[in-house]
């Protein structure tokens, strides 16, 4: 960089660690001096056991009641994912202290790049698997949530909580007056995104994107955007994560009482079920807590299911992430706890390559014993990464991605003193 930026962008992202799946992690931190920095790899670690949870296990069983899988992962992996993906941005933008002027415009060309190849990477995984799929392929998504969180870089915490709020009220109305009004009798969400569909239909390959997708950025905008608060904050300090341990336990709860009154006490279960088909009542139950269900009513808001992205969803997924963040940060404050989540930071700090591993597994096909292949993909997750970083480093995704960005930063960054270099002396 520079000698005339007012900040040094290009040491942020080797001194703290950047995001995962959607950016690429920065050198590993020594454990003895970046405790929360460690937590932060140990929550993503934990969202990326998650992710493989939801990918290798079935949505619900043979009686119509959610697996295991569904209870504790499904929607909870991919909202902390995407907050996390927040608080990296925030940490390669400068943390407590944004960058400002030459050095924000480097960090956002950098985002660009960042964006661009995470986002071809899942078009291509989209691809592999189809768009018809029960794996449906985040990073697409991931690669749009990057542009858009270029201009609320220098936005302040408070400024960006308040944003997450708005989204989390308007984004549910938004996707179900969306989806009425196109005539779709149920909230049906799936598919991948592909280079196809994007060619082929660019509407609709943007529609998805923000509205009818699996993980719709207009809603999911909120979760990054109080990732990015998060960023701003001092994560090393105890009272910050067991106010997130604490705050985000009251959330989910508050959301999942709020859910049952409006549903059970109020009607709005009974109003829904009316639209129930042929299934049985407990099926039905079942797929509007738990999976899609009937949006003719507006009663869908009081929903509480995964991916349903109501505000009871949004609310409740939000402070599941909360907490586990608190708790990683926490945790990761004891030197023994910290040495023995070491295979789990390392793996969260490779959650790209993990994240595109675990997809290329499941792609042959593999899955007649679920747990056993849940287990495995596990197993090899953990050492690899372990031995991955242990030995080389980075991961082969993140260095790709992060060295790259680097370059664009570097060169956006030296651009004017080159510049300036090249300009003849003015005349005496």
């Amino acid at each position: 960089m520079s000698s005339t930026s007012s900040t040094p962008t290009t040491e942020i992202s080797e001194r703290t660690t950047e995001l995962q799946i959607g950016a690429a992690a920065g050198a590993p931190p020594p454990a003895d001096r970046a405790g929360r920095l460690v937590g932060l790899d140990v929550a993503r670690g934990i969202a990326l056991l998650g992710m493989i949870a939801v990918h290798v296990f079935d949505d619900f069983t043979k009686r119509g009641d959610p697996t295991v899988a569904t209870e504790v992962a499904a929607g909870r992996a991919s909202t902390l994912f995407v907050m996390l993906a927040g608080v990296g941005l925030a940490l390669l933008s400068g943390g407590r202290h944004p960058v400002q002027g030459r050095a924000r415009t480097a960090v956002a060309a950098g985002l660009v790049v960042r964006a661009l190849l995470i986002g071809a990477i899942g078009l291509l995984l989209g691809d592999l698997f189809g768009e018809a799929t029960e794996v449906e392929v985040i990073l697409p998504y991931y690669g749009l949530l990057f542009l858009l969180a270029i201009p609320l870089l220098g936005l302040r915490p408070r400024t960006l909580a308040l944003l997450a709020a708005a989204l989390v009220v308007v984004a549910p109305v938004v996707i179900l007056w969306t989806v009425a009004d196109v005539g779709l009798a149920s909230l049906d969400k799936g598919g991948n995104l592909t280079f196809g569909s994007l060619f082929d239909d660019p509407g609709g390959f943007l529609a998805a994107l923000f509205i009818t997708g699996s993980y719709p950025v207009l809603a999911f905008l909120a979760y990054l955007c109080v990732g990015l608060a998060l960023g701003r904050l001092d994560l090393s300090s105890g009272r910050v994560g067991a106010a997130l341990l604490a705050g985000g336990l009251a959330l989910a709860v508050a959301a999942r009482v709020v859910s049952s009154v409006l549903l059970f006490q109020l009607g709005g279960m009974g109003q829904l079920l009316d639209s129930a088909g042929e299934d049985s009542v407990g099926v039905a139950t079942n797929k509007l807590l738990w999976g899609t269900g009937p949006v003719d009513s507006w009663w869908y808001l009081a929903v509480p299911a995964p991916h349903s992205t109501t505000p009871i969803d949004l609310l409740h997924t939000l402070g599941s992430a909360l907490a586990v963040l608190g708790a990683a940060l926490l945790i990761c404050r004891i030197r023994v706890a910290a040495r023995l989540l070491r295979p789990l930071a390392a793996a969260g700090a490779m959650t790209l390559t993990l994240y595109v591993g675990h997809l290329l597994a499941l792609a042959t096909g593999a899955t007649d014993n679920q747990l056993a292949l849940y287990l495995v993909l596990v197993v090899v997750a953990l050492a690899f990464g372990y031995l991955w970083q242990r030995h080389l480093g980075q991961g082969p995704l993140e260095r790709l991605v992060s060295s790259t960005a680097r370059l664009t930063r570097r060169g956006v960054a030296a651009f004017p003193s080159r510049v300036a270099r090249r300009q003849p002396p003015p005349s005496p």
